[in-house]
């Protein structure tokens, strides 16, 4: 058994059930180099199209990975739409590009779309899924380390409208997730440390198995460092390290949402350093800071605001910070800085506001009061002061306009 879950073997490929409580049982196939496995799913859906939404550089390192399918004498119709790499894609305009691209190639009832790419090119094309027909068969086929273990392992879709980080989307399920875990050889560094930081967040929340899988991670494997100018770190980690890590993501996330599908009671604890990472993000402008190390960056002022209202213990917060360190030591924040009052203004309009009931000069985060040992509340969110944000940006060097 494997995340509550049977697992078994097809073929070269690893079969498991994504269970997300009443809502939906969603396969799983996991393997490495496992081209013709694939195909052979996606041809056994029996679809009339398959319509591929993919990014720019999927499309450049593996574009012809799914070409065999054309060449099926009885098999399906194959089209694909490029959009935008990273969150540029989750726009307004790109998803209505993608609603007008399905109706003008005649999909149908029976047609399939395959996301096929990052986080981000699944978020919007499940967002598409879920609305046209009201609602088309989708299959989610991750390329990246983040998207492998945190993203096919939840029902959310979304894009990013009028400055704000997934504030329109759905939930709604895959019939079908493919992994092939070679896609993540191609990552460059800082792709592998997005899908780190999500990890980190599993190793604080949960302790254990997460916490030395991550910490094995990036001890194991040498790194060298990221500069503030833009150069770009190195860092690898071979494929029995990268199955591992993608288990082990996985088996965080479904042991909840197996209960939790919505993420919205104990669920909420996956929002850990996400209200910081989010304003960073969206203050840097999409694509500056990979998603996974904003949320690191966000579990370190975390442990701050925890610290200052005493959940948490000055040597829990070095425990905790250590291991944060471990990442963000080698991926330092790039120059120039946006103002820390960007930043918070942003964090003001995060999309969880209201469910704690914050008042105007309040914000939420999940806290913990040790390293698995979370801040239990009704929501796992806890309302804080937002001078306590203020004072982490100004001590992290963000800078402040007069």
């Amino acid at each position: 058994f494997f995340f509550g879950i049977v697992v078994e073997l097809f073929g070269s490929m690893e079969h498991s059930i994504l269970k997300f409580a009443h809502i939906a049982n969603v396969p799983c196939y996991t393997g490495l180099e496992c081209q013709k496995e694939m195909c052979e799913h996606l041809l056994a859906l029996g679809a009339d199209k398959l319509f591929f939404i993919t990014d720019a550089t999927v499309d450049k390192l593996h574009g012809e990975y799914f070409e065999p399918l054309k060449n099926v004498e009885t098999g399906p119709q194959v089209h694909k739409y490029i959009v935008p790499c990273g969150d540029a894609c989750k726009s307004w305009d790109v998803m209505s590009a993608l609603v007008e691209w399905l109706f003008a190639c005649e999909a149908t009832k029976r047609s399939v779309i395959c996301t096929f790419g990052g986080g981000a090119c699944i978020n919007v094309g499940g967002l598409v899924a879920s609305m046209v027909f009201r609602g088309m068969k989708y299959v989610s086929i991750p390329t990246t380390l983040l998207a492998m273990h945190d993203v096919v392992t939840s029902l959310k879709t979304s894009i990013c409208f009028q400055g704000r980080k997934n504030n329109i989307g759905t939930y709604y399920a895959p019939i079908l997730s493919l992994m092939d875990v070679a896609f993540c050889r191609t990552l460059p560094a800082a792709e592998l440390f997005s899908g780190l930081g999500e990890l980190a967040k599993n190793a604080a929340f949960f302790g254990g198995d997460h916490f030395s899988g991550f910490v094995e991670a990036l001890t194991k494997s040498p790194a060298h460092k990221r500069k503030a100018d833009g150069s770009e770190a190195t860092f690898s980690l071979d494929d029995q390290a990268l199955m591992k890590l993608v288990n082990l993501g996985v088996k965080a996330k479904m042991d909840v949402l197996a209960e939790d599908a919505y993420e919205k009671k104990f669920g909420m604890v996956f929002e850990y350093g996400h209200t910081v990472s989010h304003s960073i993000e969206k203050a840097y402008g999409d694509g500056t800071i990979p998603h996974g190390l904003g949320v690191t960056y966000g579990m370190l002022a975390c442990s701050q605001f925890s610290e200052k209202l005493g959940f948490m213990t000055p040597e829990d917060r070095k425990a905790h910070d250590d291991m944060c360190n471990l990442l963000v030591s080698r991926w330092p924040l790039p120059e120039p800085r946006p103002t820390a009052n960007k930043i918070l203004e942003l964090a003001m309009r995060d999309s969880k506001r209201g469910i704690t009931g914050e008042k105007s000069h309040e914000l939420s985060e999940a806290l913990l009061r040790s390293v698995g040992n979370p801040v239990q509340t009704p929501s796992m969110l806890t309302a804080l002061d937002k001078g306590l944000y203020w004072d982490w940006l100004v001590g992290m060097g963000f800078p402040v306009e007069e």
